[in-house]
């Protein structure tokens, strides 16, 4: 389970957030890096106790180049024969420009799906989408200043087969609330640490817990990430780091970043 979200700033920056919840109380992510784009590797086995059977595929965050930023979060694995729905947020990044190119690179890999239903965050200098992914359906609708999901459909409605019934709709209305008198990182920082509803808060000490949180603020054709490693409300560890892509890539830089990077597990592969 996941809160997820897109903010713009008054300075002409923007943010994208993301609280990842987990079936565990620890995990190690898995990176991918690259002059064009960085990503954090999806999971399709999210949900299990177990990680030695853990399966990654496509980026559950990140960013390219080009001042695109995208995050998604789970609402059913369903259909059955679906892909991880991850994979459509690393087509958003290394298929789009911006979020208009984007959205038509995901509604052409759906048309070839189908995918597990999720929902995706986009952002871009200009505009913010949040699409809903359900098998070989897509919903796009777009945002000015800013947009949070949680962990079911809005347009496409929620269903009792969705795998969180309990904690979305509590998440989505308290994230709703902060967001709209959001004005920087500090307070996007406060909503992902609050429990506004107990330990079913955007920060999770419930059955799916808060493993790790992330801000990618975009300022000036470059991008920062604030990652924090443990629940957000009181992290094992905490980093701001530059995202080496674009013009800020090079192999010194990117080794640098994975040996900053609060993870045990940075210098594997992503997948």
């Amino acid at each position: 389970m996941c809160t997820t979200g897109a903010l713009r700033l008054s300075d002409g920056s923007y943010l994208l957030f993301k609280n990842k919840d987990f079936g565990r109380e620890r995990f190690e992510d898995r990176l991918d890096v690259s002059e064009e784009a960085f990503g954090v590797a999806g999971t399709s086995t999210w949900d299990r106790e177990d990680c030695s059977a853990d399966v990654f595929s496509g980026y559950s965050i990140g960013a390219n180049r080009h001042g695109l930023l995208c995050a998604d979060s789970n609402v059913r694995e369903e259909p059955s024969g679906g892909a991880n729905y991850d994979l459509l947020t690393e087509v958003a990044l290394l298929e789009g420009r911006d979020v208009g190119s984007a959205i038509r690179a995901v509604e052409s890999a759906v048309r070839d799906g189908p995918y597990w239903c999720a929902n995706l965050v986009l952002i871009d200098q200009q505009a913010i989408a949040g699409l809903e992914v359900r098998g070989s359906d897509i919903s796009v609708e777009l945002y000015d200043e800013r947009h949070t999901r949680t962990n079911h459909h809005i347009s496409f409605g929620a269903t009792e087969l969705d795998q969180d019934t309990t904690t979305s709709a509590l998440r989505l209305r308290s994230s709703s609330s902060r967001l709209a008198d959001a004005e920087g990182v500090e307070d996007v920082f406060d909503l992902l640490s609050s429990h506004d509803d107990g330990e079913t808060g955007i920060c999770s000490h419930s059955r799916f817990p808060t493993v790790y949180s992330y801000i990618l603020h975009w300022r000036v054709d470059q991008t920062h990430i604030f990652v924090s490693k443990g629940s957000p409300c009181s992290p094992v560890s905490q980093r701001k780091l530059l995202l080496p892509i674009g013009r800020a890539w090079s192999s010194p830089a990117e080794e640098t970043f994975r040996s900053l990077y609060p993870s045990g597990s940075a210098f594997l592969p992503a997948s």
